[in-house]
């Protein structure tokens, strides 16, 4: 009989500074719009990305934020800092946000919160 060998698993600490959020949102790079699987205040994690642009190239993004009313939309630069070919994915940090693209950012944020915990609770509710 084969023995497995046993290996000892540490707890997963996380690195980064700000946290993620996998609410739904849109990046177009050039004129190809791709979905963002998660995201934070510093950058995103694109999935399904077949584009060209790879680590540490630097690119003029547009992010879609269907936000609660009319959706937000802004521009800035980022920087591709990690492209993984096993699951297809590009990770972009933001070179910079204004005061308002952080807010609108935030907002979401929160109003994706409010929208999780109320799902929650109806689960909760329909035991």
């Amino acid at each position: 009989m084969l023995e497995v060998e046993k290996k000892a698993t540490l707890p997963i600490t996380e690195r980064r500074k700000d946290n993620r959020s996998f609410a739904p949102m849109t990046v177009v790079i050039g004129n190809t719009p791709y979905a963002i699987e998660n995201w934070s205040f510093g950058g995103i994690k694109i999935s399904n990305y077949y584009g060209t642009l790879q680590p540490p190239k630097k690119a003029q993004i547009k992010v879609l934020i269907p936000t609660t009313g009319p959706g937000a939309l802004f521009q800035t630069s980022g920087e591709a800092k990690r492209y993984d070919p096993c699951d297809v994915s590009l990770s972009m940090a933001f070179d910079n946000l204004d005061m308002p693209t952080k807010e609108t950012l935030n907002r979401y944020f929160l109003e994706q919160i409010a929208y999780d915990s109320e799902q929650s609770n109806r689960g909760n509710n329909d035991e």
